[in-house]
């Protein structure tokens, strides 16, 4: 507290002797003092979280040792202050003008904030001001170019200046590196922005700027570099810009100019980058492009050039990198591009170029290949260079009417990340050693008539976030293996003839955010350890053959239900289905039959409509294993005293006369009967089923429980489940009782 009071104390004196007496630094021969005052009322002014500026000390007299500091070994004068990425605040004061023999400033990427002050640019030793990403707003003053005296490079970028770029720039003819890039700027290109003759660099980029170009660029015959990326100009570019022959780099991208290339463009033999993506360009790309033989980057994308790609691009021997993506160009490859040995990156993509994919694509060390979105057809060949390819990391042949087999090279191919062939006409089968390596991320064969099934080497692919086999013909099960891509995030399969059930190992895949496995064939529970996958936001199993009951908890309590339609076999809440309970489920069936054949006429009947259901009480008295299925319970013998097998029709279905039906799996005398009343109705429906519970008990006795429920035609049902007793004498007595229940009527 004590030393911060002395600041504010001794920076209040300071600012007031700066403002009365500013003689006072010329005054006498010139001392350490004035820098030392002049720094110390530049601290005052801001803020140092990280006390990078504590070896500040206002009681030296010498602050050549300061940190950022430095000065000139015969003057002991400060030459460069450099505070570079300090997180320093604050406000950029009035002490820096006491820096009478300052030659550089660099304070970029602190936080800084408030206005530029005019009078910096009048110091007469200053060469370089580096203000960039900060927070200095306001409008750059008219009078800090307008009086500048010897400032070769400022750089204002990534702040927040606002309003037009002042005409006095035309005055700071010393400027030989300017850059206003990444702020507010409005407003048209100032008139004597060509009559820096110095200018070797310049970049307005990423601001408002509107207008045309004005012409008379080629005054800055020493213009290197220029930049008016990402602005609002508009118009054609001017005739002369091909004057400027040592530009090396020029990117125009992401305007609104129109026309064509200039031809005085040709005569730009140094230049290297030449980006004009994003803007109205019209006409063929032109063929002098050729001649501009240092070119590395050429990028023409997102335009309106039309016609084929030039021939001329392959003497080009120093490109690395073309783009004519998303324009209107036509035609086939060029054979010519193969001669650029030193190509890595190709994008082509989105235009309406036709024939076959040339062999030169893969011979050549490319490491990004796009040529997706075209009338491309044709194999796709794979020569036996790429067998050995180590460079490849990206290939994109999506959307164009690709046949024939999966290349099986595209497994040699060691360091594919990005893969994406869909949207063509691909068949066969996905070869094992593509799912086999360890380096591709993304994985897309979708929308293709790829069949067969999923190879069990997809356990392999550990850096697989992406896989994408939708709509295609694949069969099988998915594999178990699946569980080891480990950064799996998006799984679609949907749209296949998959069957058999989901993995559990699925549920180990902590990364699944998307998975959409509809319209297939899939069967059988979902794992329940799904509901711990916890960044899981869509799950899709529409139009399968599911059944059990949903995972709980997590994102399974808020599934949508159209992510699960047209599972029958599915229940819960979310599908409005209840699920079966562990009790006996009796089947209701027609009581229309004849009486006198009842075992071998019902019997008949259940083979033909496949409802057998063992109910699970005899299922846990004869200890074997049975599957529920529909059908009709058959009638056996409850009788205590008898142990040993019964007749052969025991295990039969037995119709009695006054409309009653039941049915035994078991041949144990022990086991229990489940008996149903239908009444006298003739048309009883055979499909019919009901389902034994508490709800529906109406009371118990001696042979058991009765129930009462109501089928979905609306008609009462009244069930009763025999149970072994000793009540029961003999079979024929058991009968007899069985008659006269049936005659019981419906409530």
């Amino acid at each position: 507290m004590l030393f911060g009071r002395r600041m504010r104390n001794l920076a209040f004196y300071l600012a007031s002797l700066l403002l009365f007496c500013p003689l006072l630094a010329k005054s006498g021969s010139p001392g350490l003092n004035d820098d030392v005052l002049g720094l110390i009322v530049f601290k005052a002014d801001i803020l140092d979280p990280l006390s990078k500026l504590a070896s500040w000390n206002e009681d030296e007299d010498d602050p050549c040792g300061w940190t950022g500091v430095k000065c000139n070994a015969k003057t002991n004068r400060v030459t460069e202050l450099s505070l570079v990425g300090f997180s320093l605040s604050g406000k950029i004061g009035r002490g820096l003008l006491q820096l009478q023999s300052i030659q550089k400033l660099y304070l970029s990427k602190n936080n800084f904030s408030g206005s530029l002050n005019p009078k910096l640019s009048q110091l007469e030793s200053l060469r370089v001001v580096d203000l960039s990403e900060n927070n200095l707003s306001g409008v750059i003053p008219d009078e800090f170019f307008g009086q500048c005296r010897s400032l070769r490079s400022l750089s204002l970028a990534n702040n927040a200046f606002t309003g037009h770029i002042p005409p006095s720039l035309g005055s700071c003819l010393t400027l030989a590196a300017l850059n206003l890039s990444s702020n507010r700027l409005s407003g048209s290109l100032p008139k004597g922005l060509w009559s820096l003759y110095g200018l070797r660099s310049l970049d307005l980029s990423g601001n408002s700027l509107v207008g045309e170009i004005p012409g008379g660029i080629s005054r800055l015959y020493n213009l290197r570099s220029i930049s008016l990326r990402q602005n609002h100009l508009s118009g054609r570019l001017p005739d002369d810009m091909g004057s400027c022959l040592l530009l090396k780099y020029l990117d125009f991208s992401v305007n609104f100019l129109t026309g064509s290339l200039p031809d005085s463009m040709h005569r730009l033999s140094m230049c290297s980058h030449l980006r004009m993506a994003s803007n109205l360009f019209s006409g063929k790309v032109p063929t002098w492009i050729g001649k501009m033989k240092n070119l590395e980057f050429l990028d023409l994308s997102r335009n309106w050039f039309s016609g084929r790609v030039p021939e001329s691009i392959g003497k080009l021997q120093l490109l690395k990198s073309l783009d004519l993506s998303r324009n209107r160009l036509t035609g086939g490859l060029p054979e010519s591009i193969g001669a650029c040995r030193g190509l890595t990156d190709l994008d082509l993509s989105g235009n309406s170029l036709t024939g076959n994919l040339p062999s030169w694509v893969f011979e050549l060390k490319l490491q990004r290949i796009s040529v997706s979105g075209n009338k491309m057809s044709g194999c796709i060949s794979v020569g036996v260079s790429a067998t050995s390819d180590r460079t490849l990391s990206y290939l994109d042949l999506s959307g164009n009417a690709f046949s024939g087999a999966v290349p099986l090279v595209l497994g040699n191919l060691l360091s594919l990340q990005q893969l994406n062939l869909s949207w063509n006409l691909l068949s066969g089968s996905i070869p094992a050693s593509i799912l086999a390596l360890e380096t591709v991320e993304v994985l897309d064969l979708s929308r293709n008539l790829i069949n067969g099934s999923i190879p069990l080497e997809i356990g392999k692919a550990v850096s697989l976030k992406e896989l994408r086999l939708e709509k295609n013909s694949l069969t099988g099960e998915i594999p178990v293996q699946i569980g080891n891509c480990s950064s799996l995030a998006t799984m679609m399969l949907s749209q296949n003839n998959l069957t058999g059930p989901l993995p559990q190992t699925i549920a180990n895949l902590t990364n699944l955010h998307k998975v959409d496995l509809s319209f297939n064939r899939l069967s059988g529970n979902l794992p329940k350890q799904l509901s711990n996958l916890p960044h899981l936001l869509s799950f899709n199993i529409s139009h399968n053959l599911f059944s059990g009951d949903l995972p709980a908890g997590n994102f399974f309590n808020a599934i949508p239900p159209s992510s699960l339609s047209d599972n029958p076999g599915l229940c819960g809440s979310v599908v409005n289905r209840s699920c079966p309970t562990v009790l006996p489920k009796p089947i209701v069936l027609n009581p229309n039959s004849s009486t006198s054949s009842a075992n071998t006429s019902l019997s008949s009947k259940n083979t033909r409509h496949k409802k057998i259901i063992f109910s699970i009480s005899a299922l846990i008295a004869i200890g074997a294993a049975a599957v529920i299925a529909l059908g009709v319970i058959t009638i056996t013998i409850l009788n205590m005293r008898v142990r040993a097998s019964t007749d052969p029709h025991s295990a039969a279905a037995l119709a009695l006369s006054d409309g009653y039906y039941s049915n035994s799996p078991s041949t144990d005398a022990n086991s229990g009967k489940l008996v149903m009343f239908s009444g006298s109705d003739p048309n009883f429906s055979t499909r019919a089923h009901t389902i034994l519970n508490k709800d529906c008990e109406l009371g118990r006795g001696g042979f058991g429980t009765v129930y009462k429920t109501i089928l979905r035609d609306g008609r009462p049902v009244v069930i009763k489940k025999l149970t072994v007793s000793s009540l029961v004498k003999s079979q024929e007595d058991f009968e007899g009782r069985l008659k006269k229940l049936g005659k019981t009527k419906t409530f």
